[in-house]
């Protein structure tokens, strides 16, 4: 039997970066979901890299969902036209990866991995949907099907910011085709007010991060951690294969 730590993490950008380092230093997690990556445009600077480089992991894989002004969204960071999206990093090699495209319109997309553990290959993915401030979205609904759609029924994992509440239809289709790990929906934003313009959230009282998995993997011990390292907190699950 193998346990292995899984954390999914929206970053903001990676703004306050010794924090985030310090957190995984300290709880040593196997495999990262993280959303809210950032990489310069030349392909330089890409956050997850960065975490993996300082903290000895063999994999990380990047996907770009959209460019947007680096200065606008996370205040501490310089001002520059940046690429974001989501990465997964392993302490094991990474033996393949996917992108899956889940909307033409406010595109996202499902980053997929394939990461071998204790004899079996598991499908890690990690995703960061539309943000509507908490409001009911036809677009990020039909991603959260598309997601459904795309998982398959045995081995995998999901680590994603899906921007929406636990009573929300986004997160009632994913729990129709994955197990949810936590069912108290402790909150996990927003730790900085900046996090958004529009909700400006005044302390942590929301629930918009998950971790998915299917129903022949063995879980235990989801806990919501605590961490300046972003306006999300990240979260954790233990896999036992």
């Amino acid at each position: 039997m193998e346990r292995i730590k899984i954390v999914s993490w929206n970053i903001w950008g990676g703004q306050y970066l010794p924090e985030i380092l310090e957190f995984l230093s300290e709880f040593k997690p196997e495999i990262i979901c993280l959303q809210e990556v950032v990489q310069d445009l030349d392909g330089r600077n890409n956050t997850a890299e960065t975490i993996a480089r300082h903290l000895g992991y063999k994999s990380s894989y990047f996907t770009p969902t959209y460019e947007i002004d680096a200065r606008k969204y996370y205040p501490k960071l310089e001002p520059r036209v940046v690429s974001m999206g989501n990465a997964i990093i392993s302490r094991n090699a990474i033996q393949d990866f996917k992108v899956h495209p889940l909307s033409e319109e406010k595109r996202r997309f499902l980053l997929e991995a394939l990461i071998p553990a204790n004899g079996q290959m598991l499908h890690v993915f990690s995703t960061h949907l539309l943000h509507t401030h908490q409001n009911p979205s036809e677009i990020q609904e039909l991603q959260a099907k598309r997601i459904s759609e795309i998982i398959p029924k045995q081995h995998a994992i999901l680590g994603a910011d899906l921007n929406a509440i636990p009573e929300s239809a986004t997160v009632k289709t994913l729990k129709q085709a994955m197990v949810n790990t936590d069912t108290a929906f402790a909150p996990t934003w927003s730790v900085y007010p900046e996090g958004c313009p529009v909700c400006k959230p005044q302390t942590i009282d929301t629930r918009l991060d998950y971790l998915f998995v299917t129903k022949d993997l063995k879980h235990h011990s989801f806990k919501v951690h605590d961490s300046k390292g972003s306006d999300h907190l990240p979260i954790s699950v233990v896999l036992e294969l």
